[in-house]
């Protein structure tokens, strides 16, 4: 498998220098969240570094599943230009979230998840058209928000929108999956890695809390998983420590 490290906790650091650190680190891939500072980032900065990549797509101010058409259009089409920055970067994921549902749309919540299903199956089709991989993401347990449940979000991808699937681990810890219930999909391609101690959506250091993160990775290596795993923490300590654990842990 695949160890890459997302910018959530190197920023603000500028792109250069977390190539730089990236590389000094041994990681072979960086996950891009494509938010200020780095969403206007061009293909060339990223030509004298060996690195993979992937991206996350915005996640600020936006809902593909809003129940007002110009804000779940405007957010469909800010999925699909990181589906283009992907194919001109060469990334091979798009991490997408789901939608979520709008406080004045509490009493309608079937009207949100009919929004959602048409927003992402649009997105799939704009993904498959650029030549990436749409990777739709877990959520944590907050208020409202749409396919905290893993077995739920499976189904959706795998007879609704077939996509990849990001499972972040910190996420299905969240909401009381144990390791041998997080990975029955076939169609997970990406996976988020961080600890929490299960009573909200932490995103610390891996090894400091008390998910079983070597049984995730006996389940991954019997079921020969190949994509990638992102250490996705908030600070450079945490990183920095999640790199050490994997190491004791024989991963790197």
């Amino acid at each position: 498998m695949k160890i890459s490290v997302s910018t959530l906790g190197l920023y603000p650091a500028t792109m250069e220098n977390i190539l730089d650190f990236v590389t000094e680190q041994k990681l072979d891939y960086l996950e891009v969240i494509k938010e200020y500072p780095y969403d206007e980032v061009g293909a060339d900065v990223f030509e004298s570094y060996d690195l993979g990549l992937s991206i996350h797509a915005p996640m600020s101010d936006v809902n593909i599943a809003s129940h007002v058409k110009k804000i779940r259009d405007i957010s469909v089409e800010l999925m699909v230009d990181s589906f283009k920055l992907a194919n001109d970067w060469g990334a091979e994921r798009v991490v997408v979230h789901p939608g979520t549902i709008p406080i004045m749309a509490l009493k309608y919540p079937e009207k949100i998840l009919k929004y959602n299903v048409e927003s992402l199956i649009k997105c799939q089709r704009a993904a498959q058209e650029y030549g990436v991989m749409m990777c739709v993401e877990n959520m944590p347990l907050f208020e409202r928000m749409l396919y905290t449940n893993v077995d739920a979000l499976f189904d959706l991808v795998d007879n609704e929108i077939h996509s990849g699937i990001t499972l972040d681990v910190g996420h299905a810890h969240n909401n009381g999956f144990a390791p041998e219930n997080m990975f029955k999909s076939d169609n997970i391609h990406h996976i988020h890695l961080s600890d929490n101690d299960g009573s909200y959506d932490m995103h610390h250091a891996l090894g400091s809390h008390n998910i079983d993160f070597p049984k995730i990775f006996d389940i991954l290596k019997q079921k020969k998983y190949d994509d990638i795993c992102v250490i996705e923490v908030r600070t450079l300590q945490g990183i920095l420590k999640s790199i050490d654990y994997l190491k004791d842990i024989n991963i790197l």
